[in-house]
């Protein structure tokens, strides 16, 4: 009997938009553009005589009367941990309170506050399809960071409504001490092997992975993956920091999608049984936006300046993650694997139809 989720999720999820941008460090950039900003929004154009430095300051100025940055960001608390401390050594005075739950509640936690006239966040950082509902509802700003030049055209939008600052790239995972052995797994496909029965971990929220392959494979055989999937008995989990952690705990063989980042920390840094198929992955990114009514806005501005920066993104790369910026190099780069399946904008199209073939092939309530 799988476990049944809320409807919260179902309909969030169906009101979400996917969009994976082919970041250029991994590859040439394929196509696809970010989200797309409210139409009255223009973003101020940048100071040519201001250097990124001299912005900092100004900003660092500004901001030491505000004090603090409301951040409500789904980046899980290890990557926090370090890069939080790193701002907050930089630029004494300030404070980051770190609101940390997943893309779909932050989602929902925001829409609340502001439906109830409440400003509390300032900046809304998470996977690129949450980033854009909050865009397209209206509640944000455009804001350009002086490097954001560094960061792909795919991993920005040209109106400054958005900027990436970090890659997701969803890997199958696997534990090397429950019968899996590098190999074994090539692809999706070979998760139909009845071998895997009740040893597979499925996220709920991982919509966009068969988007992915839908578009890779055709409907058909996605199908017929996701299906067969269903049919061997998945757990269903919710949180990638749940199923990425619980993996190398021996929780489960293998997960239908994992963040490939956290498995290398696991495999390179403790020594854990665990590994990834590196043949075929999905390429998500993660992104940040300005509040409309920021109640915090110099801070805010300061912080997403410094992230982007290139101190910024190498404090980030040292958490595993694949940094953004083009100019910055990967602690693990083979996260990223052999082949990439990247999720375009082309996709929202059907989103709401592969949201639904998801959560009723799962069981997903």
């Amino acid at each position: 009997m799988m476990p049944a989720f809320r409807g919260r999720r179902r309909s969030l999820m169906r009101a979400q938009l996917a969009i994976v941008v082919a970041l250029a460090f991994v590859v040439a950039a394929c196509g696809g553009s970010g989200p797309a900003s409210p139409a009255a929004a223009s973003p101020a154009p940048p100071a040519s005589a201001e250097t990124a430095g001299e912005r900092m300051t100004r900003l660092y100025e500004a901001a030491k009367a505000e004090g603090k940055i409301a951040f409500y960001s789904s980046m899980n608390t290890d990557d926090a941990r370090t890069i939080i401390p790193k701002f907050e050594q930089r630029f004494p005075g300030l404070k980051i309170e770190h609101t940390r739950v997943t893309g779909e509640q932050l989602v929902t936690r925001v829409i609340t506050e502001v439906r109830a006239g409440q400003n509390l966040f300032d900046i809304f950082d998470s996977s690129s399809f949450q980033v854009k509902q909050i865009v397209d509802l209206g509640y944000t700003q455009p804001y350009m960071p002086s490097a954001s030049e560094d960061i792909p055209p795919e991993g920005r939008d040209a109106k400054g409504t958005w900027i990436a600052n970090r890659g997701v790239p969803l890997a199958i995972g696997f534990n090397t001490q429950k019968g899996v052995k590098v190999g074994d797994i090539k692809g999706w496909a070979d998760l139909c092997d009845k071998k895997y029965e009740s040893k597979i971990a499925v996220e709920v929220g991982d919509v966009v992975v068969y988007s992915a392959l839908k578009k890779q494979l055709g409907e058909a055989e996605a199908q017929r993956i996701l299906k067969c999937v269903a049919a061997n008995k998945p757990i269903l989990r919710s949180g990638h920091t749940e199923i990425d952690s619980l993996l190398p705990a021996g929780e489960f063989a293998v997960t239908f999608a994992s963040h490939s980042y956290r498995l290398a920390a696991f495999k390179y840094e403790q020594n854990k049984a665990v590994d990834w198929v590196k043949d075929v992955i999905v390429m998500d990114l993660a992104g940040m936006t300005l509040a409309a009514k920021a109640p915090h806005p110099n801070a805010a501005r300061l912080f997403t300046e410094w992230l982007v920066s290139q101190e910024g993104q190498e404090t980030l790369a040292t958490t595993g993650r694949p940094p953004a910026s083009t100019k910055v190099k990967m602690k693990y780069p083979d996260v990223l694997g052999d082949k990439r399946i990247y999720v375009t904008l082309d996709l929202m199209q059907t989103f709401d139809k592969d949201s639904e073939f998801w959560n009723t092939t799962l069981g997903i309530k």
